[in-house]
């Protein structure tokens, strides 16, 4: 005995559209009851990643910024870096700034930088350097200075400055917030 069976196209096409829009229902309604800060947590537990001798430039208003950084590791939401040389060439070869920090740490969330141990020279278009020391500078996405929280020196043959609290701006002026000690005659930072 032969049963024949005769489907419409019609009717096939509307029971492909049925299964079809319940299995989307079926996938949305899953995705809305995931758990958000589960899936945080699982992404905080990936593992970290590690750069070598990462080296960047950038022109940034007619300065020429170059980044060298031999070791960066992603660690959840931050980057932490090792070694950082940082140059700024002025435009117009109007003198260049070196930075060179122990470590730091970038914050993508906070778009802000924050760099350990650092040193670092200004040098004009006539050649003539002022030496940079602090324990911190931090960094943030938007402002125009660098701001060292924790202190700053600042000297050369003739004189050295000193301040608790200190900012420079992409100008290069430097302003103390509480207020600094200037000493002439030092020939060295002591």
């Amino acid at each position: 005995m032969k049963v024949k069976l005769k489907i419409k196209l019609w009717k096939i096409i509307v029971g492909i559209l049925v299964l079809s829009f319940f299995a989307i229902v079926m996938s949305v309604r899953r995705d809305m009851n995931l758990n958000i800060d589960l899936l945080r947590e699982s992404l905080n537990k990936l593992p970290d990643l590690a750069f070598e001798n990462i080296t960047m430039s950038r022109e940034v208003s007619g300065d020429v910024w170059d980044v060298h950084i031999p070791l960066v590791s992603q660690e959840s939401m931050h980057l932490k870096l090792q070694s950082l040389d940082i140059t700024r060439t002025l435009h117009d070869n109007a003198g260049q700034w070196y930075f060179f920090g122990q470590e730091g740490i970038y914050s993508h969330d906070e778009q802000a930088a924050s760099i350990n141990g650092l040193t670092g020279t200004f040098q004009d278009d006539k050649g003539h350097n002022l030496k940079l020391l602090s324990p911190v500078v931090n960094w943030q996405a938007g402002q125009n200075a660098l701001v060292f929280n924790d202190g700053l020196t600042v000297y050369d043959n003739e004189f050295k400055l000193t301040g608790n609290q200190a900012s420079i701006d992409q100008k290069g002026v430097i302003l103390l917030q509480h207020g600094g000690v200037i000493e002439w005659g030092k020939s060295s930072n002591e």
